[in-house]
């Protein structure tokens, strides 16, 4: 089984099939000769009551001692054959899902060096081994570049350790912004010493942020329960890949897009016909960043969209303009009112006024009678006088 586990390419692999391959011989209570010695179809009958035996148990942690048993069965040509009784692979539901304002309320709790870690972890979207292991000198001259070019945003190529997926790095201004803060602050800290732990010796210790996995995800726990937030499951770094995920499709990014940023597996035979992604992927980025993935909104610079302020200054000249005919039809109608006062005051005096302005004629009667009607019936319309005024 050492020779096996020897061939596995990283320690973390190595580390994680022996701790498997250790639980199911605990399980099994025969002897590893045992066990070797059964054929193929008596030791498909014990892998199968084990997972059985598991059903309590997470679905995933049992598939991951079947998978790494029939992997050790592979390697001494004893292969087994479980097509069709695998258990389903079960999502992740007991994880807290992270929302815009959950991050926003964390980062504003949290001092340089934690304000560096989430900013980098949201801008990149990595797991967060490989966040932990972005070379010191490599973010340096990314930043340097960006400062000394002018630049907001910084892209460059990187590849995924664990598959060898092919990545676009995105550093956003919140990561430029906080990662030279911490870089400028980093060499007066003192870097810990740490006695060996046997558990996690062989995971990576940040050279930017001296902390490794777990202490990762002890900043990301504290800073939920500083902040308040009403959690709806555990705390852990990989929801924060889950995040960007969400941002990216949400801002209208293709499948195509957001692997190649988080550094999912594209096939080879589609990566042949997406030669634009990269510039793609920088076109949109900057107009996705301020609405779907920045996490401090007051202090990055606003990303304006040309099309759409062109379009909110023709409606607010058509609003002015609208304004500018309402005015006018108003002041006509007021001035036709005061016009039509005025012919009213005129024949009020004329009926009620001294002898000399009394009517001599039976035609001046009549004319001002039926102007009277004509004033009545244009003021009933205009909603100025009822029936009863008009009798009077």
């Amino acid at each position: 089984m050492i020779e096996w586990l020897d061939e596995c390419r990283k320690s973390s692999t190595r580390r994680i099939y022996g701790n498997n391959i250790t639980k199911f011989f605990q399980w099994y209570q025969g002897s590893y000769e045992d066990f070797l010695n059964l054929d193929s179809k008596a030791s498909r009958h014990i892998l199968l009551k084990y997972q059985n035996e598991h059903s309590g148990v997470p679905a995933n942690t049992v598939n991951n001692v079947i998978t790494a048993m029939c992997s050790f069965l592979i390697y001494l040509e004893k292969p087994v054959n479980l097509h069709g009784k695998r258990l389903a692979s079960t999502p992740d539901l007991d994880s807290h899902v992270f929302t815009n304002g959950d991050l926003t309320k964390m980062f504003d709790l949290a001092n340089t060096k934690e304000k560096a870690l989430l900013a980098l972890a949201t801008s990149l979207g990595w797991e967060i081994s490989a966040v932990l292991e972005f070379d010191r000198k490599t973010l340096e001259n990314l930043v340097k570049r960006a400062r000394s070019e002018g630049k907001d945003y910084i892209y460059f190529r990187s590849q995924r350790k664990k598959t060898g997926a092919a990545r676009y790095g995105v550093l956003n201004p919140l990561a430029l912004e906080w990662c030279e803060k911490w870089l400028k602050d980093l060499p007066s800290k003192k870097v810990r010493t740490r006695k060996e732990n046997k558990r996690t010796k062989d995971r990576p210790i940040s050279e930017v942020f001296d902390i490794g996995e777990e202490g990762a995800n002890l900043i990301l726990k504290r800073l939920a329960k500083e902040a308040g937030l009403a959690l709806t499951g555990r705390v852990h770094f990989h929801k924060i890949r889950g995040w960007v995920m969400s941002g990216l499709s949400r801002a209208g990014f293709n499948e195509f897009q957001i692997k190649y940023v988080i550094g999912k597996a594209i096939p080879l035979r589609d990566m042949t016909y997406l030669q634009t992604l990269e510039q793609e992927i920088e076109e949109r980025y900057p107009k996705a960043f301020p609405q779907f993935l920045n996490i401090k909104p007051s202090k990055i610079v606003t990303v304006v969209d040309e099309s759409l302020t062109q379009e909110l200054r023709n409606k607010d000249r058509e609003i002015k303009e609208l304004k500018e005919h309402a005015v006018a039809a108003e002041e006509k109608q007021k001035s036709e009112m005061d016009e039509i006062r005025r012919d009213i005051g005129t024949l009020k005096s004329l009926l009620v006024g001294p002898a000399p302005n009394r009517f001599r004629t039976n035609e001046e009667l009549k004319s001002i009678i039926t102007s009277q009607k004509e004033l009545i019936d244009e003021l009933r319309k205009h909603g100025l006088v009822t029936t009863i005024d008009a009798k009077k």
